[in-house]
């Protein structure tokens, strides 16, 4: 856990920096920029498998994936494959992932399919600035929030517009995120603690949600890490969730066009599509 330790320190001093243009004042002024920003949720299909592509140059688990990384060519050929992709997950935290904020508005320039900021979030002014950025959605993560701060927040993106994607690792943080009211609840197969993955998390959680009788019927559940076979999304489809974040698989790709194009494929084969 150190690596999350060490991010949050940064994300402080990051957010003194957002309160000389971001604080309540002008608050509404950002959010009027951002009339035309396109909505997440209403982009995820029903009856079909919806990707959220990731665009990432490294993770504290593997390293640097590209440090070439063309952020327009990638969002480019996501923007090609709408026929699955439904959303651009663009990380734009510097550190760890080498991620930045920029990236977002370069996605903007060449695409139009609704993005969701993946950063550690944890203070209204960051939700303020992805709204600017141009994100449609942003990523709270259960683990480092508690249930006040994490109903706060989300209840703050929903004020000015934003969706919310809130993430769970465990039973726990799954009936936090029930509680805070949300209804776009990402399962990361990822333990944060080891960062190691382990794709039963998802199943596991589903099935508890479902034997506790927890009203999960109008919520999108998005499995999240390690998914890179057509085989256990179709699996995962016929349990319920349609929806599935993929980054690592498509930024390691040697020719990420043909991966997308055989991705495509695959899921058309199986009638996901």
């Amino acid at each position: 856990m150190d690596y999350l330790k060490n991010i949050l320190t940064i994300k402080k001093n990051e957010i003194k920096e957002l309160y000389k243009s971001y604080g309540m004042d002008n608050a509404m002024l950002h959010i009027e920029k951002q009339k035309d920003k396109r909505d997440f949720i209403s982009n995820i299909k029903k009856n079909k498998v919806n990707i959220i592509a990731e665009i990432k140059k490294a993770s504290p688990s593997r390293g640097v994936f590209n440090d070439n990384l063309n952020v327009g060519e990638v969002a480019s050929l996501y923007d090609r494959h709408k026929s699955f992709i439904c959303g651009i997950s663009v990380i734009t935290e510097p550190v760890y992932f080498k991620g930045s904020k920029e990236f977002i508005k370069k996605v903007r320039e060449f695409s139009n399919i609704p993005i969701l900021r993946k950063d550690f979030i944890f203070h209204e002014n960051q939700i303020y600035e992805s709204l600017e950025l141009g994100a449609s959605c942003i990523l709270l993560i259960s683990s480092i929030l508690g249930l006040k701060k994490l109903k706060s927040l989300y209840e703050k993106a929903k004020e000015i517009g934003l969706e919310a994607l809130v993430e769970v690792h465990s039973r726990q943080e799954f009936d936090r995120a029930l509680d805070c009211g949300a209804g776009l609840i990402g399962i990361n197969n990822r333990n944060l603690k080891n960062m190691r993955v382990n794709l039963n998390t998802t199943f596991e959680i589903l099935a508890y949600a479902k034997n506790t009788t927890k009203n999960i019927k109008d919520k999108i559940i998005v499995c999240e890490s390690g998914v890179d076979d057509i085989g256990f999304i179709k699996k995962m489809y016929l349990e319920g969730i349609s929806t599935f974040l993929i980054g690592s698989y498509f930024m390691k790709s040697i020719s990420l066009e043909k991966t997308l194009n055989d991705f495509e494929t695959g899921l058309r084969n199986e009638n996901l599509i």
